[in-house]
């Protein structure tokens, strides 16, 4: 393990964490033996291969620009060319006797399973959500059940997913503290992480459907405590008022992002950059993309039932349950109200039944 890597990846994922792309041998291997691909986000790698102990495994790492698998696919720094590049430049199809890799299913916006049969031969198929469910499914002769499918979102995985993305908010917040208002440093430090622990503990019981409406529930709470507490003439300190707005602060910070940290929950964030039209920050495309326009209703999710062949893909790449097979083996978009607009369903379908039609 490398201490420095470690730590940056899991305080800083905002930020690249790479590992060097190529075929890891996990136990030994042989030319039966599965052919996992993954990312080159650090963290992703060694928890990958943490789970695979005792298993015989061939670990193909692809290009992702050091950055996890949901958002690097979600970016396009995960893609098609990425895996098929890795294909053949890895020297895999000397080690194995089949053509059959297992991709990452959160991959899936970014990559096109039919493609990367089209150009390397290559037949690919699926892999579970969660790594956790990884050595299951290889016990289960590569069968996802259908919670292998889904997106989770326990308090664990809340935790170590915003930790990581908000730590450099808060860390600047205590820099700022530092200069010019060190009186508060303890109050911002204790109040904050009490916040953010908070929101995320709590989030899926708390009235709204974004994380930013969240927020501002508790907020507007908070916030009527203070006119109280101001009005009341109790003389308390002033540190009360200022942790007060403190929290008011870090949990919009914490809430406005939510979606955009819980793959399970569409973004607030990035499609309210495209309303101000900014077009990106980074890699990361904001306005005029599909993602944000669906998300802010210009675009529509739209099955064409008559171009549908049945090939299920749409149904075996969502992570939210959207959609549905009927008794004809056709798509049905059964629960649009779960879409988080992650586009996976879109470049998958084989068919082009699924599209994102102008709103009318």
């Amino acid at each position: 393990m490398n201490p420095f890597k470690y730590i940056w990846g899991m305080l800083f994922r905002l930020f690249p964490c790479p590992v060097p792309v190529g075929l890891h041998a996990i136990g030994n291997p042989d030319q039966d033996s599965p052919v996992l691909v993954t990312c080159n986000f650090y963290i992703t790698v060694r928890r990958l291969v943490r789970r695979l102990r005792g298993y015989d495994i061939w670990l193909l790492v692809a290009e992702s620009k050091g950055v996890n698998v949901w958002c690097a696919a979600g970016g396009d720094e995960f893609n098609t060319h990425s895996v098929v590049s890795s294909i053949k430049t890895s020297g895999i199809e000397e080690k194995v006797a089949h053509r059959r890799i297992i991709l990452p299913v959160l991959g899936a916006p970014g990559i096109k399973a039919a493609e990367i049969k089209k150009q390397t031969g290559w037949a690919a198929k699926w892999g579970p959500v969660r790594l956790d469910d990884i050595p299951q499914y290889l016990d289960n002769k590569q069968h996802r059940s259908e919670p292998m499918k889904r997106v989770t979102n326990t308090w664990f995985e809340r935790l170590d997913l915003s930790f990581g993305c908000l730590f450099p908010f808060f860390l600047i917040g205590a820099i700022g503290f530092m200069i010019f208002g060190r009186h508060l440093l303890v109050d911002y430090l204790i109040v904050g992480s009490m916040a953010y622990l908070f929101f995320y503990l709590t989030y899926p019981w708390l009235p709204g459907k974004t994380g930013l409406v969240k927020a501002l529930f508790i907020d507007a709470i908070l916030f009527l405590l203070l006119i109280g507490y101001m009005v009341s003439g109790v003389q308390g300190p002033l540190s009360i008022r200022a942790d007060l707005i403190i929290a008011m602060v870090m949990l919009l910070v914490n809430g406005t992002e939510l979606g955009g940290l819980a793959s399970n929950l569409p973004s607030d964030l990035d499609p309210f950059l495209a309303r101000l039209d900014v077009k990106n920050i980074g890699n990361v495309a904001f306005a005029g993309t599909v993602r944000t326009e669906l998300l802010n209703g210009i675009r529509t999710l739209t099955l064409n039932r008559d171009r549908c062949i049945g090939c299920r893909s749409c149904e075996e790449v969502c992570p939210q349950g959207v959609w549905d097979i009927d008794g004809d083996k056709r798509a049905v978009l059964a629960h649009i109200e779960a879409c988080t607009a992650c586009r996976a369903c879109i470049v998958q379908c084989k068919g082009g039944a699924i599209t994102p039609e102008l709103a009318p």
